[in-house]
C-alpha cells in the first residue's frame, strides 16, 4: 500500500511547481514585450518590416494571454495545494493523537503490571486498553465484547471478559478448530467476520451479536498461554496497524502472566518446604516417643537395679551392666537411623548436591576430615524421591 505523503512533502512539491510556473510566466511576458518592442522598432526605423507588425503584435498578445492563463492556473493550484496541505496536517495530527493515546494506555498497563501480581487484574486492563481501537474507529468503548482465555487442564477457559453472560463463564473451548486454531498455528493476530459462525466461539452468547472479531495469541517464544479475543457489534475492518497494537497489548499481558505464575510457583514451593519441615518434625517426635524415649527409660531403670546389686551381688551387677551397654548401643543406632531418615531442608530447596556438600562441611568442622564431592553436577538427573534415598545412603556411609 502506497504511503501517504506528509504535509512537508506536499508543500515542497507545491512550491516547486509554483516556481516553475512563475518562471514560465516571466519568460512568456518577456517574449511578449520583446515581440511588441521589435514590432514598434521595425515600424519606426524600417518601413519594409511594417508588414510583420500585426503578426508580431498578435504573437505578443497571445503570449501575454497565455501568461495570464498560467497565472490563474498557478493561483488555482496554490489553493488546491493549500487545501491538500491542511488535510494532510489534520491527518498527521490525528495520527499523532492516536499514537500518544496508545502510548499512555500501554504505559498505564505497564504500571498496573508492576503494581500487582494478579493476572486477572492485568487481563481486565488489557481488555480496557484494547477498546481504544474501537474509539479510534468511531465506536463507543462500551461496544467491546472480549475475553481472555487461558489453558486449564488442556482446555481454554475465560478468566476475564467483557459483556459475558453468566453461562459464558462456564464454557470451555478447544484450540483445534476455528479462529483459535488459526491464530495458534500462525502465532499472529487473526481477524474474523461473523464470529457467531465460528465452531468454538458460537458457544458463547456474547459473540452471537458480534460482526467482527480479532483473536490474538498470548505467547512467549514458543510457549502459548492462551488467547485474547476482541469483538464488536459493528462491522469493521481491522488494518495491520490495529493488529500490531493488539499484539503489543498481548505481549504486555504475557509478561504479567509470567510474573504471576512465577510468584504463585514461589509461594507453592515455600508452602511445600514448610509442610515438609512440619511433617519431618512430627515424624521425629513420633519416632523419638516410640523408640529412644522408651529405651532411655529402660536404661535408667537398669542403672538403678545395677546400683542395688553392687553390694549384694557384684557378679550379677556386671551382667546387668552388659545388658545396659547393649541397650545403649541399640538406642544410639536407632537415633542415628532417625537422623538419617530426616531430610534436611537444603535437600528440598537446593537438591542432592547441595545437601551432600552440607553434610561434608559438617564433618570437616567436627572431625577435621578432608574430603570433597565429585560428580555433584549429575544429581539433577534424579527425581526428588530418588535424591532422598541417595542422600540417606551417602549420609549413612559418611557416619
Amino acid at each position: 500500500m502506497q504511503k501517504k505523503k506528509n504535509a512537508a512533502t506536499l508543500l515542497r512539491e507545491g512550491f516547486r511547481r509554483l516556481t516553475w510556473m512563475v518562471l514560465v510566466l516571466f519568460c512568456l511576458g518577456v517574449l511578449g514585450l520583446a515581440a511588441l518592442f521589435w514590432g514598434l522598432r521595425s515600424t519606426l526605423w524600417q518601413n519594409e518590416a511594417a508588414d510583420w507588425l500585426p503578426a508580431l503584435a498578435l504573437a505578443g498578445a497571445a503570449l501575454l494571454l497565455l501568461g495570464l492563463l498560467v497565472g490563474v492556473a498557478i493561483n488555482q493550484m496554490g489553493r488546491q495545494t493549500q487545501a491538500v496541505t491542511l488535510v494532510s496536517i489534520d491527518e498527521e495530527l490525528n495520527r499523532l493523537r492516536v499514537a500518544s493515546s496508545r502510548a499512555r494506555a500501554l504505559q498505564q498497563m505497564a504500571s498496573t503490571i508492576s503494581a500487582t501480581l494478579s493476572f486477572e487484574r492485568v487481563m481486565d486492563v488489557a481488555l480496557d486498553v484494547s477498546s481504544l481501537v474501537l474509539v479510534e474507529l468511531g465506536m463507543p468503548a462500551q461496544s467491546l465484547v472480549g475475553a481472555v482465555f487461558l489453558y486449564e487442564e488442556g482446555k481454554l477457559v475465560p478468566v476475564a471478559a467483557r459483556r459475558f453472560a453468566a453461562r459464558d463463564f462456564e464454557q470451555e473451548v478447544s484450540d483445534r478448530a476455528g479462529i483459535l486454531a488459526e491464530a495458534f498455528k500462525s502465532a499472529e493476530p487473526v481477524s474474523l467476520d461473523k464470529p457467531a459462525q465460528d465452531p468454538e466461539l458460537r458457544k458463547f452468547i456474547a459473540f452471537h451479536s458480534c460482526q467482527s472479531a480479532v483473536c490474538v495469541p498470548l505467547r512467549a517464544g514458543f510457549q502459548i498461554f492462551g488467547a485474547m479475543m476482541v469483538g464488536t457489534e459493528f462491522g469493521v475492518q481491522f488494518d495491520q496497524d490495529h493488529l500490531e497494537f493488539f499484539k503489543a497489548v498481548a505481549d504486555q499481558s504475557v509478561i504479567a502472566l509470567q510474573n504471576a505464575q512465577l510468584y504463585q510457583a514461589l509461594r507453592a514451593e515455600k508452602q511445600r518446604l514448610i509442610e515438609a519441615d512440619e511433617e519431618a518434625r512430627k515424624e521425629l517426635a513420633r519416632s523419638l516417643h516410640d523408640g529412644p524415649t522408651q529405651s532411655i527409660a529402660a536404661i535408667a531403670m537398669h542403672i538403678n537395679y545395677v546400683r542395688s546389686l553392687m553390694v549384694r551381688n557384684p557378679r550379677q551387677a556386671l551382667d546387668e551392666l552388659t545388658k545396659v551397654e547393649r541397650l545403649a548401643k541399640q538406642t544410639s543406632k536407632e537415633i542415628r537411623s532417625m537422623l538419617f531418615a530426616l531430610r534436611p531442608l537444603v535437600l528440598e530447596s537446593d537438591g542432592l548436591a547441595a545437601a551432600v556438600e552440607a553434610a561434608i562441611e559438617k564433618i570437616r568442622e567436627t572431625d577435621k576430615i578432608k574430603m570433597r564431592l565429585v560428580g555433584g553436577e549429575y544429581a539433577e538427573l534424579l527425581d526428588r524421591q530418588t535424591q532422598t534415598v541417595v542422600f540417606s545412603i551417602i549420609e549413612e556411609a559418611l557416619g
